[in-house]
């Protein structure tokens, strides 16, 4: 009888150390980030993407994170060739990122972090094309759309700012896997993300 009620306490007193433990440590995340992301063959222009993101901490330095974000706004441009009107547009569709995460404190509610995984990328290019003749009749094509994906290896650093127990704040810098459309050359790709995640 004495063995049965030690093991039962034995037992709620894991438990409940457990439920506090979890509880304590707020070990599910998730958050919403904005992205501003540049192709070294366009240097005018951004690729802007929103999203949503959602982690699990293991410890104070380790955590799971998935990144999921859509397109806001691409690159475009506009030429003339002759008295034909030619339109160049290319935006991202949607963007998926699985890392790791190493986190480190520096000093009061700051703390410095790696990310270390894949990403994959899918964009569409459009093109279209409006040709004016000499009597001033305009004719305009159907656009051609082009979609793309690209995926690889992803890396990172950034800051994170602890605002509360469960609210943080953060930036950091990623290096995407090059970009590269057919047999042309490959594009390096980087972004820098700004956004906040609440602990639960």
């Amino acid at each position: 009888m004495k063995k049965t009620l030690s093991l039962t306490f034995a037992t709620l007193a894991l438990t409940f150390g457990f439920s506090v433990h979890a509880e304590d440590e707020n070990n599910w995340y998730l958050g919403a980030q904005y992205s501003a992301q540049e192709v070294s063959s366009q240097p005018d222009g951004e690729f802007k993407t929103v999203g949503v993101i959602g982690g699990y901490q293991y410890n104070k330095n380790f955590s799971l994170e998935a990144r999921y974000n859509t397109g806001t706004s691409g690159y475009s441009s506009q030429f003339y060739v002759g008295a034909s009107d030619e339109e160049y547009k290319e935006d991202i569709d949607t963007q998926a990122s699985l890392f790791i995460k190493a986190s480190y404190p520096i000093f009061n509610s700051f703390g410095i972090y790696v990310l270390a995984g894949v990403t994959k990328s899918k964009y569409e290019i459009t093109t279209s094309s409006s040709y004016t003749d000499l009597e001033g009749n305009t004719t305009t094509t159907y656009p051609h759309m082009i979609k793309h994906s690209e995926s690889g290896f992803t890396y990172g650093a950034g800051l994170n700012y602890q605002v509360t127990e469960a609210v943080a704040l953060f930036i950091d810098y990623q290096v995407l896997p090059d970009l590269i459309i057919g047999s042309g050359r490959a594009d390096s790709w980087e972004n820098i993300n700004v956004g906040v995640h609440y602990a639960f």
